[in-house]
């Protein structure tokens, strides 16, 4: 199959007619039904048979399907990697950052920041780390701040801080108990706040859940580090989440402990690999490490 034949299946796949797949590549309908039948031609069977004005895959259409939808994605990629080189020139930085460190520490940043470039155009994105890690091996962003380690051949990383997982709770009503710290086995025998397993310190999260042989009891799953937080500062039971999102709360009823056993939490800065990044990013990333380093990490 070409190129202009996987483009016209995959809208027909998507459309469920030859109109509809027109209206989506912007070409006309006579156009859509002679590539698709140069396809069924070149392959030697049939891609579709109409029923009821409606163009329904065949088994050899629905076992092509999930290769070239593969396809597509990577065939996007390229074109948003070439919209983004042709845009290089632009005077704009653009920054991506997981959700929770952008309530207070993105803000703080971007005041002292600000100082030294008051007129510079400034956007900024809140993302999931691997959407981060993606979009910036695209060049759709100039700088990326996430959590962990990211293994990707297109991003180069910066350190930029450690911590740790901590528990959120709300303060006892009586203060009984001052420990400073808190067993992750405790925990899991009453119940707590978890981030999705799909976040990088929600798999770190399940994997020393996984060590002790048990799945905790109960409990609530959230997307975001900082509605997790939210939900215990309702009551809703003590959430663990990393310390610089904890460092941002300004709420006295909320209680910090360190998680036992510790589990170190890295802040780290993407950009693009091989390239020579604009001094306006590494003052970026300079002024946000002095931000989230400076913060208090429970």
């Amino acid at each position: 199959m070409r190129l202009k034949h996987i483009e016209v299946f995959n809208a027909i796949m998507l459309t469920g007619t030859a109109s509809g797949a027109a209206r989506l590549l912007h070409v006309t309908q006579p156009a859509v039904t002679l590539t698709l039948q140069h396809a069924e031609l070149q392959l030697g069977y049939a891609l579709f048979t109409r029923q009821r004005n409606r163009l329904v895959p065949t088994s050899e259409a629905q076992a092509l399907y999930p290769e070239v939808q593969m396809l597509v994605s990577r065939l996007e990629s390229v074109r948003r990697l070439s919209t983004s080189l042709r845009q290089g020139g632009r005077k704009e930085l653009r920054l991506l950052i997981v959700p929770s460190l952008a309530v207070r520490a993105l803000p703080d940043a971007l005041k002292l920041f600000r100082k030294r470039y008051p007129d510079l155009a400034i956007s900024s994105r809140m993302l999931h780390s691997h959407e981060i890690t993606q979009a910036i091996a695209l060049r759709e962003g100039d700088v990326g701040i996430v959590y962990g380690m990211n293994q990707h051949p297109g991003v180069q990383q910066v350190a930029i801080a450690a911590g740790r997982l901590v528990c959120v709770s709300l303060r006892p009503a009586r203060v009984n108990d001052r420990r400073s710290t808190v067993e992750l086995a405790e925990l899991m025998r009453s119940g707590f706040i978890r981030i999705d397993e799909r976040d990088p310190i929600g798999a770190m999260l399940a994997e020393q859940c996984a060590r002790h042989g048990a799945e905790p009891k109960g409990g609530l799953t959230a997307q975001t580090h900082h509605i997790a937080m939210v939900f215990a500062e309702q009551g809703l039971g003590p959430a663990i989440v990393d310390s610089f999102t904890a460092a941002a709360t300004t709420s006295s009823a909320l209680q910090v402990r360190t998680l036992l056993p510790e589990v170190p939490v890295s802040v780290q800065a993407l950009l693009p690999q091989g390239e020579r990044s604009p001094k306006q990013v590494a003052d970026f990333i300079e002024a946000f490490k002095t931000v989230i380093v400076s913060a208090p990490s429970g």
